[in-house]
C-alpha cells in the first residue's frame, strides 16, 4: 500500500452491548466516513452480537455499507478478521449440537443445578471440551486470525463506557486500555433515573475517555460513577435523530413489498423476561389484538426484538395470541428500521424500549403496555413509581410516553390516541425537548470533535 493510500487514521467501533452501539453510532461514522482517509473497523467481543441480527435489517445492511473491517471473537473464544459483516456471520458456526452442549453447561454452572459442586463442576469439563471442539473446526475452516499487534495504529475507538465492565469485554479493556475513548450510551434511555448514573460511592477520575451526553441531566452520573472529567461531558443531544439521517434511512431501506400494510399500529418487540413474563407477554398481546385489530379494525406490524426467539418462545406467544391464521391479514412481522415503519405508523405500542424516543423525534406517540405490580425484583422499595403509586419503567416515569398497566388503561389510551393525536403527541414531545435539548446536525458536531482530537490533540 502506498503512503497516498493509507489511511491516516484508524478508528474502532467497539461494539458492545451488540447491534444497538451500532444503530447510535452509525449517523456519527457516515460523518466521519466523509473525511479524509479514515479507517472503521467494527469489533465485535460476543459472537451472538452479530447472530442475532437479521441479515434483512435495514440497520444490518446500513452498517455493512459503513464498516472496513469486522474484528470478531468465535465462539471458542479465538479472534478473527473479516471484510464483511456476512462474512463474518457465516464464519460463526454453531451447530445444533454445539448449542445443546453451551445450554447444558449454562444450566450446570449458572442454573439452579449450580449449587451441587459435582454438577457444576461437570458443567465446566463440559465447556472445555465443547470450547475445543469448536477451536478443532474453527481451525480446520482456516478462517483469517487477528493480530492485536495492529491496534499500536487505532487513533480513537467508539464505544459505551457505561458497558466497559461486561465479563466479555476483559480482554479488550487490557488491548485497549490506552487509546482515546469517545463514549455514548447504547440505546436510547431516560439514564438519569437508572441504577448505572446512580451510585452510592465516586470512582477514581480518568482522562481518557469523552462522553457525549444525550442529556444534562446525565452530567453528575457520568462525573460520580464512571470518573469522567467535567470537561469530557460533552451535551450532543441525539445524533440518530437528524433530519438527514433520518431521511438517509428511509431513502436506503428496499422498497415497500405487496405484502405489507399501508396504515398500522406498530408493536416495538421485546423478548419474554422477568418483568414481562411469557403469561403477562401474551395477555397484552391478545388485549392489543382485540382493541387495534377487532374493535377498531386496524393492523399491527411487529417490529421484533434482536434477541426475540420468533422460532421459539417468543414466536409461540405472537402466533398464540394474535393468530397464525390472521398473519398476512390483520398483521405481520417487519425487518424494517423503526424509522422507515414510524412514518406509517398512527401509533406505536411498547412493552419496553427506547425506540418511543425515537418515535418522537418523527412526532409519533407510543403506548408502553408493561405491568409491574407483583413482581418482586420490580415492585419494591427501590422501584421508580407513577403518581399513582405503580411500580414503573424509565419511560413512563419520565413520561415520554403513555403507560398502561391493564385493558382497560389500553382501550382508554388508544380512544385518546385516535380522537386528539396532535394533542396527546406535542405533550410527549415537550417533555423529549426539555430532557434532551435536541438539535440538528449532531452527528456533524461529534465527528468533527473526535476528528478534531485525534487529529491535533
Amino acid at each position: 500500500m502506498s503512503l497516498e493510500n493509507r489511511p491516516k487514521k484508524h478508528i474502532l467501533l467497539w461494539c458492545s452491548p451488540g447491534f444497538g452501539l451500532i444503530d447510535i453510532w452509525l449517523p456519527v461514522i457516515k460523518k466521519l466516513k466523509e473525511k479524509d482517509n479514515i479507517k472503521i473497523d467494527f469489533v465485535f467481543p460476543e459472537p451472538s452480537s452479530i447472530q442475532l441480527e437479521s441479515i434483512n435489517s435495514t440497520l444490518f445492511n446500513l452498517a455493512e455499507q459503513f464498516v472496513d473491517d469486522v474484528i470478531y471473537r468465535s465462539y471458542s473464544g479465538q479472534w478473527f478478521i473479516a471484510p464483511t459483516l456476512i462474512e463474518a456471520r457465516s464464519a460463526l458456526k454453531f451447530s445444533k449440537f454445539d448449542e445443546k452442549m453451551a445450554i447444558l453447561s449454562a444450566r450446570l454452572t449458572k442454573g439452579k443445578m449450580s449449587k451441587y459442586f459435582v454438577l457444576k463442576l461437570i458443567g465446566r469439563y463440559i465447556s472445555i471440551i465443547s470450547n475445543y471442539i469448536i477451536r478443532i473446526k474453527e481451525n480446520f475452516w482456516n478462517r483469517s486470525r487477528y493480530d492485536f499487534g495492529l491496534l499500536r495504529d487505532v487513533s480513537g475507538i467508539l464505544c459505551d463506557i457505561v458497558k466497559e465492565g461486561k465479563f466479555s469485554n476483559k480482554e479488550l479493556r487490557n488491548e485497549l486500555k490506552n487509546i482515546q475513548k469517545f463514549s455514548m450510551f447504547h440505546g436510547i434511555a431516560a439514564l438519569w433515573v437508572e441504577p448505572c448514573l446512580n451510585c452510592k460511592q465516586p470512582i477514581a477520575k480518568r482522562s481518557d475517555v469523552v462522553v457525549y451526553s444525550m442529556s444534562d441531566l446525565e452530567f453528575n452520573g457520568y462525573k460520580k460513577c464512571f470518573g469522567i472529567l467535567e470537561k469530557n461531558i460533552i451535551h450532543a443531544g441525539i445524533p440518530r435523530h437528524d433530519k438527514d439521517w433520518i431521511e438517509f434511512i428511509v431513502n436506503n431501506s428496499p422498497p415497500s413489498s405487496k405484502d405489507e400494510f399501508d396504515s398500522f399500529v406498530m408493536v416495538i418487540g421485546r423478548p419474554a423476561s422477568p418483568y414481562n413474563t411469557v403469561e403477562r407477554k401474551k395477555k397484552a398481546l391478545k388485549d392489543i389484538y382485540d382493541i387495534i385489530c377487532i374493535r377498531h379494525k386496524l393492523k399491527l406490524v411487529v417490529k421484533s426484538h434482536p434477541k426475540e426467539s420468533l422460532d421459539g418462545i417468543d414466536g409461540d406467544i405472537y402466533t398464540e395470541a394474535l393468530g397464525l391464521e390472521n398473519y398476512g391479514k390483520t398483521w405481520i412481522y417487519s425487518d424494517r428500521h423503526p424509522f422507515v415503519l414510524g412514518k406509517k405508523a398512527i401509533f406505536s405500542i411498547a412493552f419496553f424500549s427506547g425506540v418511543p424516543v425515537d418515535m418522537l423525534a418523527i412526532n409519533k406517540p407510543t403506548i408502553e403496555y408493561l405491568n409491574l405490580s407483583g413482581l418482586p425484583l420490580y415492585d419494591n422499595s427501590d422501584s421508580l413509581r407513577s403518581k399513582d403509586g405503580e411500580p414503573v419503567f424509565q419511560f413512563r416515569y419520565t413520561k415520554l410516553l403513555l403507560g398502561v398497566s391493564s385493558r382497560s388503561e389500553l382501550e382508554s389510551c388508544v380512544d385518546s390516541l385516535l380522537n386528539q393525536k396532535e394533542d396527546v403527541t406535542a405533550l410527549l414531545y415537550s417533555k423529549y425537548k426539555y430532557y434532551f435539548e435536541p438539535f440538528d446536525a449532531a452527528s456533524k458536531f461529534v465527528a468533527n470533535d473526535i476528528y478534531k482530537k485525534i487529529t491535533f490533540e
